[in-house]
């Protein structure tokens, strides 16, 4: 079986997600990690068994790694990826594809001029429920779409205490939504309008809870809410849920029960049985499910699932969303 040189760019939570489940992939070569952090690095690169790279410039020199993986801070995707598109290597990037449409639309226009392949990892694309719902729209399940609600919140230790002033509620956490939203409603949003609460984050200056309406071009809506202050003995890292709406019929998705409850010394909690669950020593879910269709994509030469003007869509949403927040107006898109 031919297997996929890979590299992993930035080793936090999600680049040692990624790098287990590449290294466990059969069509798929871990070939070695780098991070700011030296050390971290190190550390992730010796229990796999694979090289530390002293920075991403020389893990791009590695002849032997054909596509990269590029788990850095929201902010900071520009330069590896562009240096990726240089060096020739197929990109999984994180989501967002960037904070900004400058740094997006520069992002695509290299990966185009250097002929290589991207894509962004909007992982509940890959979610069973969230697929078979989109499924059930697309066969005309609940006739036309008239409206559509989804709510995201997360653990105030999950994003605010990670991130602190560099976390954007919107841009990290809401666009999962915004990217759900466009891929079923196959609609163009004509206007935005958009109100925030800052208490509990207020010190550090970013948002604890957004809600949205959105009008789409045939005149149904959105109603969009999502937070990342629930207190850390909330027994589930996600309380999402989406509703739709259509002349003929209703259908839902709610993540909050996973289908499994644990009550012991720690509490009652609801493990995670979707993203990425650990069985039997492996990471599993629907994010190995995304990586292991981007190296197939790779591979074999196939459509990726997500395509980066999609991704720029997600993005020019957000900051639609942001605007309307900061000037206290709709905004027409």
């Amino acid at each position: 079986m031919k297997k996929l040189g890979i590299g992993v760019i930035g080793t936090g939570f999600m680049g040692q997600m990624h790098a287990s489940i590449f290294h466990d992939l059969p069509n798929a070569e871990l070939i070695g990690v780098t991070d700011q952090d030296p050390q971290r690095a190190k550390d992730l690169a010796d229990k796999l068994g694979v090289k530390a790279f002293e920075d991403y410039h020389s893990l791009l020199k590695c002849s032997d790694i054909e596509a990269v993986s590029i788990c850095v801070s929201d902010h900071n995707h520009l330069e590896p990826t562009i240096a990726s598109s240089e060096a020739g290597k197929h990109i999984f990037l994180e989501k967002p594809i960037a904070t900004c449409l400058e740094d997006a639309n520069t992002i695509l226009k290299a990966t185009i001029k250097n002929n290589v392949r991207l894509t962004v990892g909007h992982l509940l694309r890959f979610d069973p429920k969230y697929l078979l719902l989109k499924q059930y729209v697309d066969e005309g399940g609940i006739g036309q779409p008239i409206s559509i609600y989804t709510r995201r919140n997360s653990l105030i230790t999950d994003g605010p205490v990670r991130y602190g002033h560099d976390g954007c509620l919107t841009l990290h956490v809401a666009v999962h939504d915004m990217d759900l939203i466009l891929w079923i409603m196959k609609k163009k949003v004509v206007r935005v309008y958009a109100e925030r609460a800052s208490i509990v984050l207020k010190n550090i200056e970013i948002d604890d809870a957004i809600s949205a309406t959105l009008k789409f071009e045939d005149g149904s809506i959105a109603c969009m809410q999502f937070n990342w202050v629930l207190p850390s003995t909330f027994p589930t890292h996600i309380d999402a849920k989406m509703e739709i709406i259509g002349t003929k019929g209703y259908a839902a998705v709610d993540c909050t029960n996973q289908g499994i409850c644990i009550c012991g010394n720690e509490g009652y909690r609801l493990p995670d049985a979707t993203h990425w669950p650990e069985l039997r020593g492996q990471v599993r879910g629907d994010l190995r499910e995304e990586l292991s269709t981007f190296i197939d994509a790779i591979l074999n030469k196939k459509e990726f699932a997500i395509t980066p003007q999609e991704s720029i869509n997600a993005v020019k949403l957000a900051l639609a969303i942001m605007q309307s927040i900061t000037e206290e107006r709709v905004v027409i898109l």
